[in-house]
């Protein structure tokens, strides 16, 4: 192998590097806009964006459920309970970070989101899988954070 190809090989290699981790930061934006519009809706007391991202299939665990959560009706029957009340004034998604592996991506943050003079702050697990409609929630995972 000659000096031309040794360097077309690394230049091709790193370009290939380049386009997976531009496509992981494309695949994070994706997703965190996603999360956002979500808490946006929340702050309004709207669950339709935090609906609209969701699988039929989801699992959802959350400490305001009394058991694991199996499908789309069962997770829409628990947001009725909160539509037109705003959860919150404020937030911030404390320490964001997504892995991705093919077609699925686990977004991992703190919740932390005010209201009044009164902060919450909640552990958040989620795993989306890209369809054909787009990246959805497959499986969520909220606990209390210890530190609240």
């Amino acid at each position: 192998m000659n000096l031309t190809m040794v360097v077309c090989a690394a230049v091709a290699a790193f370009g290939g590097t380049l386009a997976a981790a531009d496509s992981e930061a494309d695949v994070s934006r994706q997703l965190l806009a996603l999360e956002r519009q979500a808490m946006d809706g929340w702050m309004k007391g709207s669950p339709e964006p935090d609906l609209a991202r969701t699988d039929a299939t989801v699992v959802y665990i959350h400490p305001a459920a009394d058991k694991r959560l199996e499908g789309l009706p069962a997770l829409t029957e628990l947001f009725e309970t909160y539509r037109g009340r705003a959860l919150f004034d404020s937030y911030d998604l404390v320490d964001p970070k997504v892995q991705v592996a093919g077609d699925v991506a686990v977004l991992t943050f703190i919740l932390e989101c005010r209201m009044g003079a009164t902060t919450y702050r909640y552990d958040s697990s989620e795993v989306y899988q890209h369809k054909k409609e787009g990246w959805r929630v497959i499986h969520a995972h909220w606990s209390k954070a210890r530190t609240q």
